[in-house]
């Protein structure tokens, strides 16, 4: 019986070992999933200091690790909102602005091409009243629109 026991307890140690082998093993890298969206949903729930615009378009980003995913989802948000002439003037004269340097872009969807030049400005104080929930990447500021790339916390 005791010969039984232990012949069993070496079955049951290799099999777990196995098993925690082949766990360690599958290194699964997360697959990124991106979806563009062209609707007021970022709008609505991120940058409510900004009054009037003409269209934001923007992507969603997060991580899929498969059937090794634990818990909620942290999403990414990465666009351009296209501001009215009037909230261009209006943002620009409501909070101060410095200027800085062109932020390096990591769009997959949207087309840099129509990103512009700069100069690019950036407001400490924009972001406070936009972003209190996220971590900002970068909000940067040409005049006439808005790129950002922001994450939930």
């Amino acid at each position: 019986m005791k010969q039984r026991i232990i012949k069993l307890s070496l079955i049951l140690t290799l099999a777990f070992s196995c098993m925690f082998m082949s766990a360690c093993e599958s290194k699964k890298e997360p697959e990124e999933v991106v979806t563009l969206y062209n609707n007021t949903w970022v709008m609505e729930h991120y940058m409510e200091a900004i009054q009037d615009y003409d269209m934001v378009l923007y992507e969603q980003v997060y991580f899929d690790w498969g059937k090794r995913s634990i818990g909620p989802t942290e999403y990414r948000f990465r666009g351009i909102v296209y501001l009215t002439g009037e909230e261009s003037e209006r943002l620009m004269n409501y909070y101060k602005w410095d200027e800085v340097d062109a932020p390096d872009y990591e769009f997959s969807q949207i087309d840099t091409g129509f990103i512009g030049e700069g100069p690019w400005y950036s407001s400490p104080d924009f972001n406070k009243d936009n972003y209190a929930t996220v971590d900002v990447k970068y909000t940067v500021f040409d005049g006439q629109k808005i790129v950002f790339d922001f994450s939930q916390m």
